[in-house]
């Protein structure tokens, strides 16, 4: 376990810096975070689909695997090699997978290239959206509401204070960047956000928050399935 921990600990610390961008953190989310943005995996009547966006190396990925009912399923999507390695390895040799193997399918593509036909019941993502573009933070909202079943619920977090902070520190055009990923994050929140939690206990502290697709919800069709790119870096 030690050595696993420290092997997290130097993949978290390399990709930040190599991808900074896409990587969107120093280390790995707690385990109080990992329960909160995972509380509505619940095992129903009826097998349940979910979709998890860039577990990273997997904190999120055992809190959902210890969720599901004997019938769920979990499809997994990360880009990132590095952590798609390691998640790999976990999937296999990790105990805590152990009742979910099988079931659980690791996708090593973007999840913008999700296929249309592709439909869940929930969504736990980890993407860092503050380091996105605002089209492409809107991208993603519509490809995860396109791919929920009506009353299926999406789940996300974000750093508290983050676009604040950042906003102190950059450039005009980077604040710019910030305040419109924030328009585009607070329309989705207020039209269809149900409940967030304060996570305290994080590094640094965040917010797990939970949307539920509307039954007669419609989602702009035919949007350009292009790969992610993130937000240029300004020094």
């Amino acid at each position: 376990m030690a050595g696993r921990d420290d092997r997290e600990k130097r993949i978290f610390a390399e990709q930040w810096r190599r991808n900074f961008t896409t990587t969107g953190a120093i280390s790995a989310s707690s385990r109080a975070l990992a329960r909160a943005i995972t509380s509505q995996v619940i095992p129903g009547d009826s097998p349940c689909r979910i979709l998890e966006a860039g577990p990273g190396t997997g904190v999120f990925t055992v809190e959902i695997a210890r969720r599901m009912g004997p019938f769920d399923r979990l499809d997994i999507y990360e880009i990132n090699p590095a952590f798609a390695d390691f998640l790999d390895a976990r999937l296999q040799g990790d105990p805590a997978f152990e009742a979910a193997r099988g079931r659980i399918i690791l996708h090593r593509e973007d999840i913008l290239l999700i296929p249309a036909d592709a439909v869940y019941d929930r969504i736990i993502s980890s993407l860092p959206l503050n380091n996105f573009q605002p089209l492409q933070v809107r991208k993603i909202f519509d490809t995860y509401f396109s791919r929920l079943t009506p009353g299926g619920i999406l789940s996300y977090f974000e750093y508290a204070f983050v676009r604040t902070l950042k906003g102190w520190v950059s450039s005009s055009d980077e604040r710019r960047r910030l305040r419109a990923v924030e328009e585009v994050t607070s329309d989705f929140l207020r039209r269809f956000q149900v409940r967030s939690d304060p996570v305290v206990l994080n590094l640094p502290p965040a917010v797990a928050r939970h949307l539920v697709k509307p039954a007669d919800l419609k989602v702009p069709a035919g949007h350009v399935r292009a790969p992610l790119q993130p937000a240029a870096v300004v020094r």
